[in-house]
């Protein structure tokens, strides 16, 4: 099972450097202003990459690009457990084109692609990419457009996708849309009573939003005899 398993600020959200691990039952607490609300939009923006779906108020003065990631030495970096014995992998969002973008790596989070001996950021997605490669590590390409980063991390091989992206993934659902929805009124405090999560997961699977029927008439024809077969087989 593939699950998000830590995420690291770095110069982002006004934290100089902060690591927080998500492996298990995690609890935020602590008085206004700490930054619980601030680590729960981050969260979520790796589950929708959508700046319009983070609960954030029209009237703050910072979008979400210049909150998060507000230099060239700002970065967010999600590190994903692939389960098992595998080494995990990490998805790095940090500024580009003077908006938010995203790079995959092929391996567990290493502080030493961002900040040298002496304490100093990258400042340039350039110098990350040589630290990374330096160490024989893969990694993708800069990807802009939220949609394609979106089918990468829900593994929509629907879509017209590089090979090489095909290993990062979190799960793989082609109706990803309903599942992000759930995500994202868990966290907004929105929508959540059973019924919907139910049927929002049905649909998901099923590959629209109509109502699923199951045909229970074909599945009795087949245990009719079942009982009969199970007593023989125990003579």
């Amino acid at each position: 099972m593939r699950f998000l398993n830590k995420i690291i600020f770095i110069n982002s959200a006004h934290i100089r450097y902060g690591e927080v691990a998500l492996d298990g039952n995690v609890h935020f607490t602590g008085t206004q202003g700490v930054g619980k609300t601030t680590l729960l939009r981050a969260i979520l923006f790796f589950y929708n990459a959508d700046k319009d779906k983070l609960g954030l108020r029209k009237q703050d003065q910072n979008s979400f690009d210049d909150y998060y990631v507000p230099t060239s030495e700002s970065y967010i970096v999600y590190e994903v457990s692939r389960g098992g014995e595998e080494h995990p992998f990490c998805v790095v969002l940090f500024r580009h084109h003077n908006r938010a973008t995203f790079r995959f790596v092929d391996a567990a989070y290493d502080k030493d692609w961002f900040i040298d001996a002496m304490g100093i950021v990258a400042s340039d997605p350039v110098t990350v990419r040589q630290r990374i490669q330096s160490r024989g590590i893969d990694l993708s390409g800069i990807i802009e457009r939220y949609t394609q980063y979106m089918d990468v991390i829900y593994g929509n091989r629907s879509s017209k996708m590089k090979k090489d992206l095909l290993k990062y993934y979190l799960l793989r659902s082609q109706q990803y849309q309903n599942i992000k929805r759930i995500i994202q009124n868990v966290f907004l405090n929105e929508r959540v009573n059973a019924a919907f999560i139910k049927n929002t997961i049905i649909n998901s699977i099923s590959g629209d939003d109509e109502e699923v029927s199951i045909d229970l008439n074909f599945f009795r024809s087949k245990l009719i005899n079942f009982t009969d077969e199970l007593k023989d087989l125990a003579l």
